[in-house]
Order: C-alpha cells, then sequence, then structure tokens
C-alpha cells in the first residue's frame, strides 16, 4: 500500500497534467498526454473537481486514451452540457417570473460566471443563488413553491436552499455575505449600486462582481480550500471581465474588502497554469494547495482554518468536541424545529451522534486526516494563508 507522502505526489503529479490539458482546451490547443498517462486516475480527479467535462475535449482526441474512460468523459461532458441548459432556461424563468412580480433580484455566481467561460456548457453548475430583496423574501419563496419547489433548508442569516426535481436547486439569498465574511460591509451596499434595465432583474456593477467572485473564491480557500474549476473561473473573469472594469475603482473596492494580495496571487496562478510562467514559491504552493483541496476542500484545511478562525484551540479534542456538538446556530439551520424550540437542542445532538453512525466511513476518514495533522502544519499552513494575501 502506498504511503501518504506516495500518494500525495501521485495526486499532484495526475493534477499538474490535468491542468496543462485544461490549459490546451483553453487556448484551442491540441494536448498529447505523455506515455503512461493513468486515465483512470485523471478521470477521477477531474471528476472530483468537478472539471471532467472542460478537460473531455483533449482525452476524447487522444489515441492513446483507452475507450472506456473515453466515454467516462463523454457522458460527463454531456450531463454538464445537459445541466447547462436546463439551469439557463430554469433561471430566465425564475427571473421573468420575479420581475412579473416586481421583486428586484439579481443571480450570483455560476449562472453568470459561465457567460465568460468560451464554452459555457462545459462548466459544471451545482445550483442557481440569486439575491433578492429583502422585503420581497416571503413573495419569491411563494413563486418558487407554486413551481414546484420545496424548502430543502430553512435559511441563516444570508440564504435559504429550494430544491425541485431532477436536479434544480436555488438558494435564495438575503444578504450577499456572512457577517464574517471579508467584504461584509462593502456587500451592504452593494444592492444600491445595481444596474437594471426593466427595473427587477438587477445586475451588480463590473466591478462589485469581479470582487464578489474574488471573495467567494478566497472564503473556500480560507475555510477548508478550494478546487481547480474556481481558477479557471477567475482565469476567464481576469481576461474579460477586467478589461471592462474601471481600474481606479478595481483597486479601491480590493482594498476596501482586503482582498487586493491575495487578488495578485490568484492572478499569478492563473498566468502559470494556462499562459505558461514560472512559478514562485508562493505560487507552487498555491497550486498543491488546490489540487489537494478538491472542490469541496479537506478536514485538515477546515480543521486549520477553524483554529485561525478560534472556532476551537489547537488541542484536537476541541475539534471533535465542536463536531459533535455544533452551536445552536449551526444547528438549526439543519433543524428548523429548534428556531421556535430551542430547548430541544440536546435531543437533537444525540440524534446526529446516532445516525452518524450510518456514515461512520466518512467520519473515520476526517477523524483519521484531522488526528494526523501536526502542530508544525499548522503554522506552516497560518503563514501560507497570511503569504497568499488571505
Amino acid at each position: 500500500m502506498e504511503n501518504k507522502n506516495a500518494i500525495t505526489e501521485n495526486v499532484l503529479a495526475t493534477g499538474e497534467l490535468l491542468v496543462k490539458a485544461i490549459a490546451a482546451v483553453i487556448r484551442g490547443e491540441n494536448f498529447e498526454f505523455p506515455q503512461g498517462t493513468d486515465f483512470e486516475k485523471l478521470y477521477k480527479l477531474a471528476f472530483s473537481h468537478r472539471v471532467a467535462s472542460n478537460v473531455a475535449g483533449a482525452v476524447i482526441g487522444c489515441d492513446g486514451a483507452p475507450d472506456e474512460v473515453k466515454t467516462k468523459f463523454k457522458k460527463e461532458l454531456f450531463r454538464t452540457s445537459a445541466r447547462y441548459e436546463a439551469l439557463k432556461l430554469e433561471t430566465e424563468k425564475i427571473s421573468r417570473l420575479f420581475s412579473e412580480n416586481q421583486i428586484k433580484h439579481c443571480f450570483l455566481k455560476g449562472v453568470k460566471v459561465c457567460a465568460f467561460h468560451n464554452e459555457p456548457s462545459t462548466r459544471f453548475m451545482l445550483d442557481m443563488d440569486v439575491f433578492v430583496d429583502g422585503e420581497k423574501i416571503a413573495e419569491a419563496e411563494k413563486i418558487l413553491q407554486n413551481e414546484g419547489y420545496e424548502q430543502t433548508t430553512f435559511g441563516d442569516d444570508k440564504d435559504t436552499g429550494f430544491s425541485k426535481k431532477p436536479f434544480f436547486n436555488i438558494e435564495l439569498h438575503r444578504e450577499l455575505k456572512y457577517d464574517y465574511d471579508k467584504g461584509y460591509d462593502y456587500y451592504k451596499g452593494a444592492f444600491d449600486r445595481m444596474k437594471s434595465d426593466d427595473g427587477f432583474a438587477l445586475n451588480m456593477t463590473n466591478e462589485d462582481f469581479y470582487v464578489y467572485i474574488l471573495s467567494h473564491t478566497a472564503h473556500h480557500f480560507e475555510v477548508s480550500g478550494t478546487g481547480i474549476k474556481n481558477i479557471i473561473d477567475h482565469y476567464f473573469l481576469m481576461k474579460k471581465l477586467l478589461p471592462l472594469c474601471d481600474g481606479e475603482k478595481l483597486k479601491n473596492n480590493l482594498k476596501s474588502v482586503g482582498l487586493e494580495r491575495f487578488s495578485h496571487s490568484m492572478d499569478r496562478l492563473c498566468r502559470c497554469w494556462f499562459e505558461g510562467e514560472e512559478y514562485d514559491e508562493i505560487t507552487g504552493k498555491m497550486a498543491e494547495y488546490v489540487i489537494l483541496s478538491g472542490v469541496f476542500g479537506n478536514d485538515t484545511n477546515q480543521y486549520f482554518s477553524g483554529i485561525m478562525r478560534g472556532e476551537y484551540s489547537e488541542k484536537k479534542s476541541s475539534y471533535f468536541l465542536h463536531r459533535l456538538f455544533p452551536p445552536y446556530v449551526t444547528m438549526k439551520k439543519k433543524y428548523a424545529i429548534l428556531e421556535k424550540l430551542p430547548f430541544l437542542l440536546p435531543f437533537f445532538w444525540i440524534m446526529r451522534i446516532f445516525t452518524s453512525v450510518f456514515s461512520s466511513k466518512g467520519i473515520t476518514e476526517e477523524a483519521k486526516n484531522v488526528s494526523a495533522a501536526k502542530g508544525g502544519e499548522f503554522s506552516a499552513h497560518r503563514r501560507f494563508m497570511e503569504d497568499v494575501g488571505i
């Protein structure tokens, strides 16, 4: 069995190859995979980062790739494209209904970022995020329910989730940011800066949108890690949206949310990955961090981030206690009844522990990863975050 270091090196090597192939696709070039490429591992890593559709063209056109792996990439490309087209139509319908009911709204994140990609239909989208005038939240929820959506999360101070079969998921935002996020105060005023043709379907200013997506990436980068998909997003925004921005205004915006250095770090990583620039020490560490994070980050990063935010101490016991007995504000998001009956919190803690037995594999893996983390690694993690500008 491979040891941890060997597995890590294997993932990094596969990730580097994956990024090079995606870069070739973006540039419209053919990519020659080296002899001995493990295409099955390439597919697994691409799938875990939700970028299998981005690299599918390179694999499908490769004579050395096994037919069964090509089929997997073809299927993922088809699923992603079909999902994109369906979500695009659904977004247009929801926007029309909101406008007809005089509800001011602004679609966010992936729905808007896709438009900047060379091939929007190859960009994986999980859900639709829409910001709604706080005074109209109840009306917006009613419209979604009339369209067959069911409430899946019961909201916090930021958003509430809804879903409809087969795969439609909407997050209805009343806030753009959590109050602990970088830029929370700045984005409290973003609603007033939005533009609209009909008075109800709104768009952020170019500068606000650029910083908003960057801050979303920074949030994930800090909390648990972010994947290759978000770096691709930044590259397309850097190439296509950045030239449309007022440079001085954007610079001031980045300063106001504390992301000027992180913006430069992201730009540099994108130029290394997609334009062939040489890595420096920090950018090389960023590349490894992203590849090892996967699309949703990982347990070790989340553990270190929690210490940095003061959620628990460096003692691992405090982390596991926090995971076993999350605070009320976290539990009420999952168990809506706690909003009205907070005294039931201990009961739901017990129920959560009991039900977690049935997902023990994931819990065991998380415990193993966190237990293996060393104090020196946390210090290095903290320095790394400071170096990249977070």
